[in-house]
């Protein structure tokens, strides 16, 4: 039975809806096709007519996806309630459009900010007799998709133990994950310096601001040294591959608040970094190493809850890399093992081929008892050192089979006075050198 408050939630769902479709299809028309218009040329300075795209993005792609698929189907949602977390899971991909709008969005401000005060803008907002001015409704795609996840939290709460509540809770987690996905692809746009394509370095995980401290474990530097040293503000952005170090640069001007800009100062590939989870004196710090610890990163987050989520991360991807080279390893020695048993076969196949010559030869030269006696010998003794091949050549794969690796690859704490007795714990691209 679906209560009372959780209809009257799903009303304003599908209401906001229509009204959002409305607002954006008043903009197409009432803006972005008048720019078209030559009766309008005049008011409108040269330099804009062509900057439609960046101004209104994909605005028209979301209009179209919300209009002809979307509000229909919440609106089918009103006398069958179960079928709204469907609605949005069986449309997940389309939502990725926002991503697009999104990051045009800072671009977009830009030509709104040079323009907004032209009398073409001013003349289509007093034939639409908006209140408000276009950079108003620029924003609602940005409001809309925040919008989603918060009326999706009141639904879920006043739909315990009813049909389709667990399909509901999958609906929000997709909604919170593509704000997120947003979120950090907005974070990714405001990169600069970064030679290649960043795309290449997998799916992001996490980017956070953390203050940094550069160690050099080659010259052991103490704890107390360190803290003499104003620490550097970076940006860290987590990928599947790598984790690539940025600065946040300091800009001035409108909406340079919300827009980030960060520069790049390094990468590292994820199979040659190590993690310490503990430094001695904070326990908001942890270690970034590369390599043999030729550089060495003491970071420090905004507080505990911050740094384990980011531990918890980078594990989960060492192990993921773990796994796949045990898996890799595997399907080698399956090659090896193939290819060892199509030599034996191809020794057998010599050796059957070999008896049916010697036995032509026989009948057809009619060589005495002696000669056979003889070729038989040698056809032993070729056997023979065939066996003692193939069981030397087995012994030696046995032999190089490495030993397990250990699950201890992280370092529980740091303690400068310890660096000398502790184990090492090697990056995993070392670790595949083994086999």
């Amino acid at each position: 039975i679906w209560s009372f408050h959780f209809s009257h939630v799903l009303n304003e769902l599908i209401q906001t809806e229509r009204v959002y479709v409305r607002e954006l299809y008043t903009v197409l028309l009432g803006y972005r096709a008048e720019m078209d218009n030559p009766e309008m040329f005049d008011l409108m300075p040269p330099l804009l007519r062509n900057k439609k795209d960046i101004l209104f993005g994909n605005m028209a792609e979301i209009y179209e996806f919300h209009n002809d698929i979307f509000l229909s189907s919440l609106e089918n949602c009103a006398h069958a309630p179960e079928r709204v977390g469907p609605c949005f899971l069986e449309r997940k991909d389309d939502f990725q459009m926002y991503a697009k709008y999104c990051q045009n969005k800072p671009r977009s401000e830009t030509i709104w900010r040079k323009y907004s005060e032209c009398a073409f803008f001013q003349e289509c907002q007093r034939k639409l007799k908006h209140r408000l001015r276009l950079d108003s409704y620029l924003l609602k795609p940005v409001q809309r998709i925040t919008k989603y996840q918060l009326l999706l939290k009141e639904l879920l709460k006043y739909s315990k133990d009813c049909e389709g509540s667990a399909l509901l809770k999958k609906a929000l987690d997709a909604m919170l994950d593509l704000l997120k996905s947003v979120n950090d692809s907005m974070h990714q746009i405001a990169i600069n310096g970064y030679i290649g394509n960043l795309n290449e370095l997998g799916k992001m995980i996490m980017q956070g601001g953390f203050s940094v401290w550069i160690g050099h474990k080659k010259g052991a530097t103490k704890m107390k040294d360190l803290a003499r040293f104003k620490p550097m503000q970076r940006h860290l952005f987590l990928y599947e591959k790598a984790i690539v170090f940025c600065k946040r640069r300091v800009e001035s001007g409108e909406g340079s608040d919300r827009y980030p800009s960060y520069s790049f100062k390094h990468c590292w590939k994820m199979d040659e970094v190590g993690i310490t989870e503990y430094v001695k004196g904070d326990n908001r710090k942890f270690e970034i190493w590369y390599g043999e610890k030729e550089e060495v990163y003491i970071v420090q987050a905004s507080n505990v809850d911050v740094k384990m989520t980011w531990l918890k991360e980078i594990r989960n991807i060492l192990l993921k890399q773990q796994e796949l080279l045990t898996v890799k390893k595997r399907k080698q020695q399956d090659q090896l093992t193939e290819r060892d048993k199509f030599q034996i076969s191809l020794q057998q196949n010599d050796e059957k081929q070999q008896g049916a010559f010697i036995s032509t030869e026989e009948t057809e030269l009619e060589h005495t008892s002696t000669v056979v006696e003889v070729c038989e010998a040698i056809a032993s003794v070729q056997a023979e050192a065939n066996t003692v091949w193939t069981e030397a050549s087995q012994s030696a794969e046995i032999s190089e089979e490495p030993a397990e690796w250990s699950s201890n690859y992280f370092y529980p704490t740091y303690d400068e006075n310890e660096e000398e007795n502790r184990p090492l714990m090697r990056p995993v691209s070392e670790m595949a050198l083994l086999y």
